[in-house]
């Protein structure tokens, strides 16, 4: 039974998913501000990297959408297309809650689209950002704000994604607010920080280290093709998924396939934090300036407290905040063609990208 004094209502949950793309909207224009001003500044270069990773961010998230539209019914695919271009799919999905039931379905397929713009849109511009700041030391107000809405715009779409999912599943309990989304934040924001403030270190050290990013991002895509992921009906759709998983892997561990993987988690961290640990060492070795340079030691000094701290919140949380599925998560794809097909869709969607 639902303990409704310590479950919001759905009037709150729908502020919070408005909350959320109010912080998205936000996050897309400081990111073109950016980019005017280093048109403006004539920075070609910079302005057509913010530039791209804004579009790569919308494309896929209306890719996606459009997709799933198609699935779910509801617009012809005329309108849809339009509606797309328009890049108007995430909002749109506003307009299309009926019934209580299907309120939690949208706002989970919102949350998702969220998750993928997010990652492929707000992370690389971070890294970007502090690449500019950091190894160019070209600096400006809007370049802070952008940063900083970006931070907090990955923390929040993770756990809106995380609640929304728990929350739409009828054998899965939705996970409280109070301490356990705040540490559950806390943890993903924290070890987020460290990971892109390493990772900006190493390319500040050589642009050539980003094939390193590339390498893992491989890596990441390698893995969900070992694990035979079936998030998406269309095979073509299923490798573009596979390869924005891959780019979130970059960051941040993400369960492909809603199964238990305490073994994978142990894994993804440790060799995430001994990379985090070794490139301020590294730095410090390769750069000869680096002892004396106005940002290694606070930089350094983040990206270790921000790990360690990380992780520890990340093993409170497992270990005393987190409730279980009450029953195993189908990732099946057959049985679809029937008359139910539209509900089983958006149904077998929502479990098959569920995270534990």
């Amino acid at each position: 039974m639902v303990n409704y004094n310590t479950q919001p209502n759905a009037g709150f949950r729908l502020f919070c998913t408005f909350f959320g793309i109010v912080i998205y909207v936000t996050d897309v224009g400081t990111d073109l501000w950016v980019a005017v001003q280093y048109f403006e500044d004539g920075r070609v270069a910079w302005c057509t990297l913010t530039l791209l990773f804004v579009l790569c961010g919308l494309a896929c998230a209306q890719i996606f959408s459009y997709a799933w539209f198609c699935d779910d019914g509801g617009l012809s695919r005329r309108s849809a297309v339009v509606l797309h271009l328009l890049q108007l799919g995430i909002f749109i999905r506003y307009f299309q809650k009926r019934l209580h039931r299907d309120l939690f379905a949208k706002a989970t397929d919102l949350s998702m689209l969220r998750l993928f713009e997010t990652f492929l849109e707000s992370t690389p511009q971070l890294i970007l950002q502090l690449y500019i700041i950091l190894g160019h030391d070209h600096r400006s107000v809007i370049q802070y704000v952008c940063i900083t809405g970006s931070f907090f715009n990955i923390a929040w779409s993770t756990v809106d994604y995380r609640r929304c999912f728990r929350r739409s599943l009828p054998d899965v309990s939705e996970m409280p607010w109070g301490l356990p989304t705040v540490v559950y934040l806390s943890y993903k924001l924290l070890t987020v920080s460290g990971r892109v403030l390493a990772l900006s270190l190493l390319v500040v050290l050589h642009t050539y280290y980003v094939f390193a990013l590339a390498f893992v991002w491989l890596l990441g895509v390698i893995w969900t093709y070992r694990e035979e992921t079936d998030f998406c009906t269309s095979k073509h759709l299923e490798k573009l998924y596979r390869a924005v998983v891959g780019v979130i892997l970059i960051f941040t561990f993400f369960n492909i396939k809603g199964q238990n993987s305490k073994l994978q988690m142990l894994v993804y961290y440790v060799a995430c934090a001994t990379q985090n640990l070794l490139i301020p060492v590294m730095f410090f070795c390769l750069e000869p300036g680096a002892a004396k340079s106005d940002f290694f030691w606070p930089v350094a000094g983040v990206i270790f407290t921000s790990t360690i701290l990380g992780l520890l919140l990340l093993c409170l949380f497992y270990k005393f905040l987190h409730r279980k599925t009450e029953a195993p998560v189908a990732d099946e794809v057959d049985g679809l063609r029937n008359e139910g097909k539209k509900d089983l869709e958006a149904k077998r969607r929502m479990q098959a990208f569920l995270q534990h």
